[in-house]
């Protein structure tokens, strides 16, 4: 019996139909899952580029935040050992008068020698710090690191820089019964040749005539001052919930060898502090990243390392990537580092979840063929209706994904170029813009100049009002500048207190009066705070062909004559 003939053309019509819509549909729904499905690679890509430059940056900053608050213990040493032997002092002097008010009648040398033997045994500093009592004659009453040299009997040999001691404890005491000595000292048990800076603070004990006082060498402090950094950072221990920790290495030798640094932090290795490590370790895959580190130490003071390590918590060893930075003042390595595993997880994770997806798609749609295919000799009108809004659906979801990938890569870009603070430009953007700006005005002949200014004795609002207050300081300073300045004018915040704006085709004359007015404008305005804030400019104009750090440094040059002449005011160079 023949299949084509008049009476089932209308049958093989619509089957031939259902087979053409079928294959068409299957065709184009094939190439627009793999346009979508190339796209969203495209750009989960670029969340994890960027994702990975943002944790680099992370990195950075925070180890060089580290470094920051290391270098103001560091420079706060002499005020803090200052305050340490004053409190000190005056803990000897109440002892000494409470024990004088309590004992009015006995015999002075009895209350002298209740008073010495209640002070000698006192130690601090790790047994370093004592008390010592002289006579304004110059015999010591008490002086625990050597008892022979006590009472006016001994006679010590004539030394010269004991004498001028012996005279600067007298002119303190008579004329301001109290004050701080700095001189050069032997330490106890040393060379006699090999002096150190020493720092006492004395009072005077008027009912015996007597200086009274301790002190401490600056190095000594200092040591306890890297004690007290060291032990704070050994105490926070990373888990697998915080996995990110400092450490530190004390340097031996700047070219590497077994022993060429010791361990100072590692909270996660706990069983190397103390240890000297060697530059040949290698990673579980062979790798010697720590002369890797040492390389970019030598080379520019910093280096990006990725190694194999143990992980907090556990003993599986991961991939990390750690940010390495020299602190030459105490020859620290200072360092940072994070699971690329953790990372790695998370966009693995969403490769696995866009995997999943697009079989459950794929599925679906054969599903979906099949069935139609069927039903279509059915319900083949109602059904290509479905087909639609079904295909509709798809395309929205994935409409989503692309939108909310584009949402997060906008997001990311806005962080890498602008300051969390302020919600300025940050110095990266400024960097970037200032050369494109010099190209410009190379190309055109135009004026280009620079403005640089800080807020003048902003620690001591700090100090005073508290960080959070400073930070408020900061942000309506900001918003100030900003709302006066060009829509051309490039703001950013350069550091800490300091700002930088870039003028294109401004030149240096308009700069200033622009300056001035912001200065003016500064001075006048009611911050947060009940003190003026006031700001101190450096104005320069760019000169052809110059470099851009000679560009910059004029301009500083002419902030810090603004800071030297007094402040608050303009200079231009």
């Amino acid at each position: 019996m023949p299949l084509i003939k008049e009476d089932n053309i209308g049958v093989i019509s619509f089957i031939s139909s259902t087979i053409l819509v079928v294959l068409l549909t299957s065709i184009l729904g094939g190439i627009f899952l793999r346009d979508q499905h190339r796209h969203f690679q495209e750009d989960l890509q670029k969340v994890e580029t960027n994702s990975f430059k943002t944790q680099k940056e992370r990195l950075r900053s925070e180890v060089e935040m580290q470094i920051r608050s290391i270098n103001a213990w560091h420079k706060s040493a002499r005020q803090r050992l200052k305050t340490t032997i004053k409190a000190r002092t005056y803990e000897a002097y109440a002892v000494a008068e409470n024990l004088y008010e309590q004992n009015k009648e006995k015999r002075p040398e009895e209350i002298q020698a209740l008073i010495r033997e209640a002070l000698r045994p006192v130690r601090f500093n790790n047994g370093r710090g004592y008390f010592f009592i002289r006579d304004t004659q110059g015999p010591f009453v008490l002086y625990p690191p050597n008892p022979k040299i006590e009472g006016p009997h001994v006679k010590l040999l004539p030394h010269q820089d004991r004498k001028e001691l012996s005279q600067k404890i007298n002119t303190i005491i008579f004329t301001k019964g109290e004050g701080f000595i700095d001189y050069q000292w032997p330490k106890p048990g040393g060379q006699v040749h090999e002096l150190f800076e020493k720092m006492t603070f004395v009072k005077y004990f008027k009912p015996f005539g007597w200086s009274l006082g301790t002190g401490e060498y600056l190095v000594n402090f200092e040591s306890l001052v890297q004690e007290y950094i060291i032990g704070t950072l050994n105490s926070i221990i990373p888990s697998d919930t915080d996995p990110e920790y400092i450490f530190i290495y004390k340097l031996h030798a700047m070219n590497g060898g077994n022993e060429f640094a010791t361990v100072l932090v590692n909270p996660n290795r706990s069983d190397l502090i103390g240890k000297k490590i060697s530059d040949s370790f290698k990673d579980i895959k062979g790798k010697m990243f720590r002369k890797e580190m040492l390389q970019g130490i030598r080379d520019t003071g910093n280096a990006f390392v990725s190694y194999w390590y143990k992980n907090p918590g556990s003993e599986e060893q991961g991939l990390k990537l750690s940010y390495f930075k020299y602190y030459p003042e105490w020859k620290w390595i200072v360092a940072k580092g994070i699971s690329l595993d953790v990372m790695n997880k998370r966009i693995t994770q969403l490769q696995k979840n866009l995997s999943q997806e697009t079989k459950k798609t794929i599925r679906n749609f054969i599903y979906f063929i099949v069935i139609s295919s069927v039903s279509f000799l059915i319900l083949g009108f109602i059904f290509s209706k479905g087909i639609h809004r079904l295909f509709l659906g798809y395309k929205a979801i994935m409409e989503e994904q692309q939108h909310e990938l584009e949402r997060v890569n906008a997001e990311l870009k806005i962080q890498s170029i602008t300051d969390s603070l302020t919600a300025l430009y940050n110095k990266g953007y400024f960097n970037e813009h200032l050369e494109i700006e010099i190209a410009r005005s190379l190309r055109h002949g135009s004026a280009l100049s620079l403005l640089v200014f800080d807020i003048d004795k902003f620690k001591d609002i700090n100090d005073t009002f508290g960080h959070l207050a400073g930070d408020n300081v900061l942000k309506e300073l900001a918003h100030l500048c900003q709302i006066n300045i060009r829509a051309s004018d490039i703001f950013a915040r350069w550091g800490g207190e300091e700002f930088v704006v870039l003028s294109p085709e401004s030149e240096i004359k308009n700069t200033i009066v622009f300056a001035e007015k912001l200065r003016r404008l500064i001075e006048g305005y009611s911050f947060s705070i009940p003190v003026q804030v006031t700001c101190s400019f450096g104005v320069t104009e760019y000169r052809d062909e110059e470099r851009v750090d000679s560009f910059i440094h004029r301009a500083d040059q002419a902030l810090y004559t603004a800071k030297q002449e007094g402040r608050n005011k303009v200079v231009f160079r």
